[in-house]
């Protein structure tokens, strides 16, 4: 099974602009199935098979979020985030301030869906 010093090995080669395309087969290779980031917390668990899981406490990104949700931001920040355009502090800022509080990333299916208050999708984003 994975490692979180793995998938920091994973991401520190790729940078901060790499599309999510690459990050999530890079992972995927790894025995990553899924992932959810929390905004307000900066903190990534990592998911495989049978039940195996990989916390990241912080990254060090963690953003306030808005109470006011703006689902047609989220979406626009998503896209530019899942294309390599906004670096992962970056887009953990601009979501948070759009009211996204989670995003949660299906490395099998290749969707991510980007949450607001009470988990409610706001945004979902094919790769």
């Amino acid at each position: 099974m994975f490692k979180l010093d793995q998938i920091d090995t994973v991401l520190a080669d790729l940078g901060d602009h790499a599309d999510f395309a690459t990050i999530a087969k890079k992972e995927a290779d790894l025995g990553v199935q899924h992932f959810q980031y929390d905004v307000a917390a900066g903190s990534t668990t990592y998911f495989g098979e049978n039940g195996y899981i990989v916390e990241r406490r912080t990254n060090g990104f963690e953003a306030r979020v808005a109470l006011e949700e703006d689902a047609t931001k989220v979406a626009a920040i998503a896209k530019d985030y899942v294309a390599g355009k906004l670096a992962l502090k970056d887009a953990a800022k601009q979501l948070g301030q759009a009211g996204c509080q989670a995003w949660t990333a299906n490395l099998k299916r290749q969707i991510i869906d980007f949450s607001g208050d009470e988990g409610k999708i706001m945004a979902t984003v094919e790769y």
